[in-house]
Order: C-alpha cells, then structure tokens, then sequence
C-alpha cells in the first residue's frame, strides 16, 4: 500500500471527525413546561402553573434526589419578597406550597444537598 492510500482515508476519517459538533452538558429544553436556566453544570426548571410552583433540578446531565435536598424559593415583586421552602416531591421536583408567583417578578432558588451541604441555585428574572 502506498504512502498516498494510506494518508487519504485517515485524512477523511480525521476531518469528519473533527467535524463534529462539540455537545454542552444539560438541557436547556423545557422538560416540564417552565421556564430553564442553566448555572454551572445545573439546569434549573421553574415551573408555574395557576398556583402551583415547582422547581426541578438536574446537575451534571443527572436528575438531582430531592429527597437528599431541602431548598427555599424567595420571590420579589413590586418591592416585596416572599420566601417560601422548598419540600423534596418525586424524583428531582421540589413543590413550593403557597408560593405565586406574578409577572415582572425575580425568582432566586436555592437547594442544598443534607448531607455533603452542597448549595445550588440561580436567579430568575419573568416578565
């Protein structure tokens, strides 16, 4: 086989591969029907619906236990600021009860892991 065989199928292979779109870590598609962001490697979904508010959090590509969390949601709006906890519900979801939030507010949540203390959050800003 020749130099020039060899050469031009791993040129190929070499340029295709390199062609390759580079993929991020995390969806930033809502899952749930809120709003996402994403904060490091952790992707936030706030979910509000006619007085439910929710939040699901997934870090680095895996759905966080909510169990293993306790959290907190504050809400300002119009001057005012509401904190309400967050409680652990199925799987990665955590339920804000008694949390509304209205239009032109900003959402800071908080959750933190019980055991290793590790805290993850952002802030939301809704028109």
């Amino acid at each position: 086989m020749t130099l020039a065989k060899f050469l031009t199928p791993a040129l190929v292979a070499l340029a295709l591969a390199a062609a390759q779109p580079a993929l991020a870590h995390g969806n930033t598609k809502p899952q749930h029907g809120g709003v996402v962001l994403m904060a490091g490697e952790t992707v936030f979904e706030l979910v509000n619906k006619a007085g439910a508010v929710a939040l699901y959090v997934t870090d680095d590509d895996e759905p966080v236990a909510a169990a293993a969390m306790t959290g907190r949601i504050s809400i300002t709006a119009g001057g005012k600021t509401q904190v309400v906890a967050l409680k652990p519900a199925d799987g990665n979801r955590f339920d804000a009860p008694g949390a509304t939030i209205p239009a032109k507010s900003q959402v800071a949540v908080q959750v933190i892991d019980t055991a290793t203390k590790t805290s993850l959050g952002t802030t939301f800003t809704l028109n």
